[in-house]
């Protein structure tokens, strides 16, 4: 209200031009809706409006990014785009991930949601991070995008990586066993090295998802033959979360090839009447059981186990008065 004061012909009152952020405004209007008061023999009021001209004074708006703190392998970061005055219309805000944020006209915040790096089997926590390339829309005087990047923290998930071994399933005698170490997925880092029951190691290379090793399986002249057995006692290397050996026992069946072993008969070259007569039987391999030998003067020999050789005495003809002198044999 405006009091018009005795003697007076003016009166005054005041109001504020608000002030806000956005582009342009509105002109202020006003006018008399009413009067009362004094000795007039007849008031009235002029009720025509009247307009003020508003003219900007230029104000800034910051836009500001902020994301999730931290988060795991695989899962989902969260960008914010935050301003000091509320949207005159949407605001595009544009990341230099390419992601897309928009503040509805009336708010100050939006969101987008991107994925984290994936999870995977290797050692590779660290960080990732946003920044605000572009900002339009919004109407604003003076809309001023921060370049601090968003950062959010990325943690490991520990994802197991098993180390396997396989083998030939089988092989003769005197041939050669392939042992192959296998993990899922390729090396990274360094090498992985893979060190079996026989003592001997397989090497895994960088980039790489397998490694061999050979070994020679014997060759003996007995009926038979042992399967091998082998396993993965230790692995190390590589840049994996958690890397672990499979122990289980790998086989390979050893089919006979048949060898010849050769049996001999040796006996003292000479001896007098009544003397000893060493009778020796030799073998070219080993026995794997006792060997026995008879003789066709009915000795017998007995070669034991693990042994090339036996021998066994027998008293030459007796010694007596006669020109006798001769020669025994054995068979």
């Amino acid at each position: 209200t405006i009091t018009i004061g005795v003697g007076q012909t003016t009166g005054t009152a005041t109001a504020v031009a608000s002030n806000d952020a956005l582009t342009g405004h509105a002109p202020i209007t006003n006018a008399i809706t009413n009067v009362s008061g004094g000795n007039f023999e007849n008031l009235v009021a002029d009720k025509t409006p009247v307009s003020t001209t508003v003219t900007d004074t230029v104000d800034t708006t910051n836009l500001t990014l902020s994301a999730t703190n931290s988060v795991a392998e695989g899962g989902q970061i969260t960008y914010t785009a935050t301003l000091t005055n509320a949207a005159g219309s949407p605001v595009t805000v544009t990341l230099s991930n390419g992601a897309v944020i928009t503040i509805k006209a009336g708010e100050t915040t939006g969101t987008a949601t991107i994925a984290a790096p994936s999870d995977d089997v290797y050692k590779d926590a660290g960080s990732v991070q946003a920044t605000i390339t572009s900002a339009t829309g919004g109407n604003f005087e003076n809309l001023v995008p921060s370049t601090a990047p968003a950062v959010t923290t990325v943690t490991d998930t520990i994802d197991t990586s098993t180390v396997k071994l396989t083998a030939d399933t089988s092989v003769a005698e005197g041939g050669t066993v392939t042992y192959t170490a296998t993990v899922g997925a390729p090396v990274t880092g360094s090498p992985v090295v893979v060190t079996l029951t026989n003592g001997q190691t397989i090497t895994i290379g960088v980039g790489q998802t397998t490694g061999t090793a050979t070994a020679v399986a014997s060759n003996d002249a007995l009926t038979g033959h042992a399967p091998i057995t082998n396993a993965i006692t230790n692995v190390s290397g590589g840049n994996f979360e958690n890397l672990v050996a499979d122990k289980t026992p790998v086989s390979t069946t050893v089919t006979d090839t048949v060898d010849t072993t050769n049996l001999t008969l040796s006996a003292t070259n000479s001896v007098a009447e009544g003397g000893q007569i060493t009778y020796t039987a030799t073998l070219t391999n080993a026995a794997g059981s006792p060997v026995t030998v008879t003789l066709s003067n009915g000795a017998v020999i007995t070669i034991k186990a693990g042994e090339t050789s036996g021998t066994v005495n027998v008293a030459a003809p007796s010694d007596d008065v006669y020109k006798d002198a001769g020669s025994v044999q054995a068979t």
